[in-house]
């Protein structure tokens, strides 16, 4: 990628959009994953109560392996993204972060 990219007026407002929307989505992102890991642990905590009762039964080991299946997935999804660098994801990337770290 040539240093051009980021100095042109085009590059400049891919750049700028690409920080704009990261830090809407890396906000929404930190709100939505804080819920999703609520639930998640309530959900295996009101599975480990079941299966202590006897009620169920749980096997831990599949719930293990899509866990590990799901976050190899999500590792593979973010190489494939860094890859495919542009000045919007660059700008993006760096939104991301940003948004992440607001309150």
């Amino acid at each position: 990628m040539s240093p051009e990219i980021f100095f042109s007026p085009s590059g400049a407002t891919q750049l700028g959009g690409g920080v704009i929307a990261g830090i809407a989505v890396g906000y929404a992102a930190k709100r939505a994953l804080k819920l999703a890991l609520l639930l998640l642990g309530v959900c295996l905590l009101g599975l480990y109560a079941l299966a202590q009762k006897g009620i169920i039964t749980v096997h831990w080991d599949a719930v293990s392996q899509g866990l590990e299946t799901g976050s190899r997935g999500l590792g593979a999804w973010f190489a494939s993204m860094v890859t495919q660098l542009s000045p919007s994801l660059i700008g993006f990337g760096g939104g991301v972060a940003m948004g992440l770290r607001v309150r």
